[in-house]
C-alpha cells in the first residue's frame, strides 16, 4: 500500500525547465485550434503550469477576470531567442487592460519560480505559484473545481503590445 501510494504521489512530479515531458502534468487543455496549450498539476499549495503556444511574442494566461480583462490576475512569458527569459505578475486594472506589474501597484511579483525554450514557432514557459499568495493582485486558485481563464499572445516583446489572438475559457481543475 505504501509503494502504491509513493508511486502515486510521483507520477506527475514537474521539472520546471521550459520542456513539458510526457505525463509531467496531471492536465491539459488546448484551445485556438491547438496553437495555445495549458498544462497544470497542483500539488498541495502550489500550481504548476506550463504554457505551449506557437507565438513569436509574449505569452499569457490570466485568471478569473470579473468581465473580459477587468480584475484578472496575469502571468505573462517573455521567451526571446536571445536573452533572458521573463515572467511577469501583472494585473488588469480595466475592461480592456491596461495591465501593469503587480509590483507597480503595490503588490509583490508571485511567481515562485519559471522556466522557457522556443522549439521552431512554438514557445514552452513553465510556472509555478502559490494558490493563494495573500497578494490582493493574485486571485485564490481553488485546488479542485473551475477556473475561469483567459489567454493571449502577442507579437513582440513588448509588454503593452496588443494581443495578436486571445480567448477566455475554464478549467475544470
Amino acid at each position: 500500500m505504501v509503494v502504491l501510494f509513493l508511486v502515486a504521489s510521483t507520477a506527475f512530479a514537474v521539472d520546471v525547465d521550459g520542456r513539458i515531458g510526457t505525463g509531467e502534468y496531471a492536465r491539459e487543455a488546448s484551445f485556438d485550434n491547438g496553437n495555445f496549450k495549458v498544462f497544470w498539476t497542483i500539488d498541495q499549495d502550489r500550481i504548476f503550469m506550463a504554457l505551449d503556444v506557437k507565438a513569436n511574442g509574449w505569452i499569457s494566461i490570466g485568471f478569473e477576470p470579473s468581465r473580459v480583462m477587468a480584475d484578472a490576475d496575469m502571468i505573462f512569458g517573455m521567451v526571446p531567442p536571445s536573452g533572458p527569459v521573463e515572467a511577469i505578475d501583472a494585473f488588469s486594472t480595466g475592461t480592456f487592460g491596461p495591465h501593469p506589474p503587480d509590483a507597480n501597484l503595490g503588490g509583490k511579483n508571485d511567481v515562485l519560480q519559471f522556466a522557457g525554450t522556443r522549439n521552431g514557432d512554438r514557445i514552452i514557459f513553465e510556472f509555478v505559484r502559490l494558490l493563494d499568495t495573500g497578494d490582493r493582485y493574485d486571485k485564490k486558485i481553488p485546488a479542485t473545481g473551475k477556473l475561469k481563464i483567459i489567454w493571449a499572445y502577442g507579437p513582440n516583446f513588448t509588454f503593452s503590445a496588443k494581443h495578436l489572438k486571445a480567448g477566455a475559457e475554464t478549467l475544470d481543475l
